[in-house]
């Protein structure tokens, strides 16, 4: 059984500071594995946030692993999306050296502002293919949210026990404690996979299978349904479509009546999910968006109950690969996969040359 001590941890701290000017500069320190918070604390301990991950790695391998590097890719995504949200611009960027990072962790220690604000992001690796994972519920509710990130296998391969483990797992502890959680690829069709009842009896049921139009890789839009624009972009955005990675060969084909399409498009019609406690509470959203939306359109607030209790999903699954937009995730992962898929037979050498093109330029 491992213990904490045994785990891999990867952490990064982002500390902003307000330059008087209307601005904010960042700048971070990384570590792994040994991990002390407390060294990055500013003067007022009151404006320190964290967030505490855990990862179910299903890939221990190259090209999409090893674990500690899959969860790197989400550690840099995180913070760059932090620095996005929080900051104009970057002072430090991740130390890529051992003397780096010396020197970044020295001028974090060296920051006396009260005005500080610093964002410690953690990500605690647990093992899928190992059958590793939290033993009480106390365990699970230590994390703020949970990753499912991506895998060579695929989700329909039950028969294979980790496989039916994590799926199990999602049902009965994920879903029935409405554990937060964001799934990608592998995690994305392993969502939908555990609510299927696999047989043609019942209602709608979520299914995995392979993509009939063939593997799928490169930079693919994805067109985002009324629900999708309203989760996934920012408000008064008018883009209706996003592009992302993807490196693929199996799709979702249907989902479970408490989740909903967020965007797909003809060869893949779901690429993107949201996830509720229960059909009423989907529905339940579905008729405040609709509500919200002719609201706005009407220019009339006062039909919006702002006191309503706001449902929202609980999990978010994507058949697209963001953690490949980060510095790790694009220089070595995506490029390795793609060729990965190119040595396998699943794509063609042309059509990994110009994905691999098209993804630099």
């Amino acid at each position: 059984m491992m213990t904490s001590k045994d785990r891999i941890i990867v952490s990064q701290t982002v500390v902003s500071i307000p330059t008087g000017d209307g601005e904010n500069n960042t700048v971070r320190a990384t570590h792994f594995d040994d991990f002390d918070a407390s060294i990055c604390n500013t003067a007022d301990s009151s404006k320190n946030k964290s967030l505490n991950l855990m990862m179910i790695c299903c890939e221990e391998n190259p090209p999409y692993g090893p674990a500690k590097d899959t969860a790197v890719m989400f550690l840099e995504l995180l913070c760059q999306a932090y620095e996005r949200k929080k900051c104009s611009r970057s002072v430090v960027s991740s130390p890529s050296t051992a003397e780096s990072e010396t020197n970044t962790e020295r001028r974090i220690l060296t920051i006396n502002n009260d005005d500080a604000i610093d964002l410690t992001i953690s990500i605690t690796v647990y093992h899928a293919q190992s059958n590793d994972y939290p033993l009480t519920s106390s365990e699970w509710f230590s994390y703020d949210g949970i990753l499912i990130p991506g895998s060579l296998s695929a989700a329909y391969d039950t028969h294979i026990a980790w496989i039916e483990r994590l799926q199990s797992v999602i049902r009965n502890d994920i879903h029935r404690m409405n554990l937060k959680t964001v799934g990608v690829c592998f995690g994305h069709q392993c969502f939908a996979h555990a609510f299927g009842t696999h047989n043609e009896n019942g209602g709608r049921e979520g299914r995995a299978i392979k993509c009939p139009t063939g593997s799928k890789a490169g930079r693919i839009t994805c067109k985002l349904t009324q629900e999708g624009r309203q989760l996934l972009l920012e408000e008064n955005s008018e883009r209706s479509s996003v592009e992302l990675l993807y490196t693929h060969g199996d799709m979702v084909h249907s989902l479970p009546e408490f989740a909903i399409s967020l965007g797909g498009n003809a060869n893949v019609p779901i690429e993107a999910c949201a996830y509720f406690s229960s059909k009423e509470e989907k529905i339940l959203f579905q008729k405040q968006q609709q509500q919200t939306t002719t609201t706005k359109n009407d220019g009339d607030s006062s039909n919006n109950n702002d006191n309503a209790t706001k449902v929202q999903p609980y999990a978010f699954t994507f058949q697209a690969h963001p953690e490949y937009t980060s510095p790790t995730g694009f220089n070595i992962n995506y490029f390795n996969t793609v060729q990965a898929m190119e040595d396998r037979g699943f794509i063609t050498q042309q059509l990994s040359k110009k994905v691999c093109w098209d993804a630099k330029f």
